[in-house]
């Protein structure tokens, strides 16, 4: 098996496995996850068309956006800290996680590709931005449920 193929499906598996193991309570994170699906489908087309970056395997765009990124979001929404300091370092810790991912993605292997100046910090500023806009979307869309 290629270095390749495990970075593509492995957070795949990963994700859909977190996902059956702690299914109990997920339930009301569900519509933050496709929130977050849809936002980083949009983002992804917006900078694909812009030339800032490409997944030379389509198929990996459609499993990070669908699969991996709602996993993700609902992990993070579920399990955020509630006092603010906590919430800006549990988002850096996350958004730092995912950046080296990324960069190393994209700087080892052919899995994502950056163009026309884009770079790593960039993409730590989009993960850092995304975290509080699928939490303020599970904030926004759960308080009619509180009324």
């Amino acid at each position: 098996m290629m270095l390749t193929d495990i970075l593509i499906y492995g957070p795949m598996i990963a994700a859909i496995l977190a996902l059956i193991i702690k299914w109990n309570g997920m339930k009301k994170y569900i519509p933050a996850g496709l929130f977050s699906s849809l936002f980083a489908n949009m983002v992804c087309h917006i900078a694909m068309y812009l030339n800032w970056w490409t997944y030379p395997y389509k198929l990996e765009e459609t499993i990070v956006n669908c699969i991996v990124v709602p996993v993700l979001a609902m992990y993070w929404i579920r399990y955020v800290p509630t006092k603010i300091s906590r919430l800006i370092a549990w988002n850096l810790l996350w958004t730092c996680v995912l950046t080296v991912f990324e960069y190393c993605g994209e700087r080892f292997t052919n899995v994502i590709k950056y163009y026309d100046g884009y770079d790593w910090y960039f993409s730590l500023l989009l993960w850092f931005m995304s975290w509080f806009i699928w939490y303020g979307f599970h904030i926004w869309f759960n308080k009619k449920d509180e009324a």
